[in-house]
């Protein structure tokens, strides 16, 4: 079976490095692939939260004070350049009005969701949950929303860090850990719900207990962080799969 790539338009992929695992169903086996992202993100334990508008206006759209770029560049795992093509893209998402603060602006998740790098991504309306820091929970963005997230899918992000957000990412019900429903909505995330993809109830069934055998090392009938880290660190090709690259 082919490994499948997600490319969305602008030079932008989203990999998913993939694991095979056999699914019985009757005297039939069939194969589906679980497939991992790839991420760039906020620094463990700093992030880009500031809270504060240090930007220099110059004209129509704000331009980055070298001070606050020093500090974005010093928080996360993007470089300068990267910063300052992220701050380009997401004042081509915000109304020229508020340009001139944008650091205060928040995109609303149906417009940032029209972005290339995500609008064919399985699970771009779960990235926007887990980065979003909207206090109404509408998940929509915010400039320093936007940095986490290609900051977790950077190429220069950590294990760590790509496991962290991989496993939230994965975590539907947000409880910290992956249950057989959890599991399942992934994996149909994955395959599609159409007719044709989607997997019967025994195939489901069965790929589910096949996974938790695999890695749920207490036997507690799900998949703590620490369980996926270790799934995770014996995937070799994860950390450069999971990205996205404006």
């Amino acid at each position: 079976m082919a490994t499948p790539m997600y490319g969305f338009g602008g030079g932008v992929i989203w990999n998913m490095q993939m694991r095979r695992l056999p699914v019985s169903g009757g005297d039939a086996e069939a194969e589906v692939l679980l497939q991992f992202p790839r991420v760039r993100g906020e620094k463990l334990g700093s992030g880009v939260r500031r809270g504060g508008s240090a930007a220099i206006m110059g004209g129509a759209p704000s331009q980055l004070s070298k001070q606050l770029l020093n500090e974005y560049q010093e928080l996360t795992y993007l470089t300068k350049q990267e910063i300052l093509l992220a701050h380009k893209r997401f004042s081509e998402m915000i109304q020229k009005e508020n340009r001139s603060n944008i650091e205060s602006a928040r995109v609303p998740k149906e417009k940032f969701l029209t972005l290339p790098e995500l609008k064919a991504n399985p699970f771009r309306h779960r990235i926007c949950r887990v980065f979003s820091t909207a206090e109404q929970a509408d998940d929509s963005m915010s400039f320093e929303d936007f940095l986490d997230m290609l900051s977790a899918f950077s190429d220069s992000a950590t294990l760590e860090v790509k496991s962290h957000y991989a496993f939230r990412i994965f975590d539907f019900d947000g409880d910290g850990a992956l249950n057989e429903t959890d599991l399942e909505m992934l994996v149909n995330h994955l395959t599609g719900e159409e007719q044709d993809s989607k997997l019967s109830n025994n195939e489901m069934r069965q790929l589910i207990a096949n996974i938790l055998e695999e890695s749920d090392i207490d036997k507690d009938g799900t998949i703590n962080h620490s369980e996926f880290q270790h799934v995770i660190s014996r995937s070799p090709d994860f950390v450069s799969s999971f990205k996205i690259i404006l």
